[in-house]
């Protein structure tokens, strides 16, 4: 028999929720008095979670630990920080560093979410049905190289903005929509995939893993050299289809160039130039 939890705001947040506490593990070593008598930050304030929300619990036959989120969770940040098994939904957008440091799990946003989403990770899967905002995927400012996500996967069905995956060293970042400047910034391992546009700079100062982009890529880096043509790439079993311009980099970063950079032949056309190096 499992578990399952039902969050909504009491009032509409004027200031952040610091609600890292919102995660499965600690739900379920709690019965839900003690639940409502945890202590989080609403701004600079202490309160007890059931002062902020309305808690129900109800019985689920699965043996699953489910928090479901109703209502806007915009200024409530750091859901399902560290989790490390069960489920999250959230049926709304939701705020910044959403499923930070995660290592296992789901979590399903039927909306928007913030920044942040998804930082540091090492497992565990997070969707986003709407958009989200910048660094998905990435290291916090001021941390070592070596932070960055590790596993896992995220999947944003709209746009993102700037500079996601930044240090991403393992895991599978795919967003459906357009994406911001710099993705893949600083990249050794892992794959983004990019469906749509991308605001140029992909893969500045990457050592390894790749960038897949299925639109315009908003021009290539000079660091970068051109390889050979592709015709499809693989991502987790399912084959992108091209054809694609292979380049090679961060020369800047690495003079082994073990990056890898797939761009979209026929929506860049301004890249033509690259086929003559190629023979083509």
């Amino acid at each position: 028999m499992g578990r399952l939890f039902i969050l909504k705001p009491k009032t509409k947040f004027n200031v952040p929720v610091e609600a890292e506490k919102i995660r499965p593990k600690v739900f379920a070593e709690k019965s839900l008095e003690d639940i409502k008598k945890i202590k989080v930050y609403e701004g600079n304030r202490e309160r007890a979670l059931g002062e902020l929300f309305e808690i129900k619990e109800e019985a689920v036959e699965e043996d699953i630990v489910r928090i479901i989120l109703e209502g806007d969770f915009r200024k409530v940040w750091r859901i399902g920080e560290k989790m490390g098994f069960g489920e999250i939904l959230v049926n709304g957008d939701c705020g910044h560093y959403l499923g930070y440091n995660m290592k296992g799990g789901k979590i399903v946003v039927k909306g928007n979410a913030g920044s942040w989403i998804g930082a540091e990770m090492t497992g565990g899967t997070i969707e986003i049905h709407g958009n989200a905002g910048d660094h998905i995927g990435s290291v916090l400012r001021g941390l070592k190289a070596s932070r960055g996500m590790k596993g896992g996967k995220i999947i944003i069905h709209g746009n993102a903005g700037a500079e996601i995956g930044t240090q991403i060293s393992k895991g599978l970042i795919a967003v459906e929509g357009d994406c911001g400047p710099l993705p893949g910034l600083r990249m050794s391992g892992g794959t983004i995939l990019i469906r749509g546009n991308c605001a140029g700079k992909a893969g500045a100062r990457m050592t390894g893993g790749k960038i897949i982009i299925c639109g315009n890529a908003g021009g290539v880096l000079p660091t970068f050299y051109i390889d050979s043509i592709a015709k499809s790439v693989k991502v987790k079993g399912e084959k992108i289809q091209g054809p694609f311009f292979l380049f090679l980099g961060d020369v800047l970063e690495d003079i082994k160039c073990n990056g890898r950079l797939y761009v979209n032949i026929d929506k860049n056309p301004e890249l033509s130039k690259f086929k003559e190096f190629l023979g083509e």
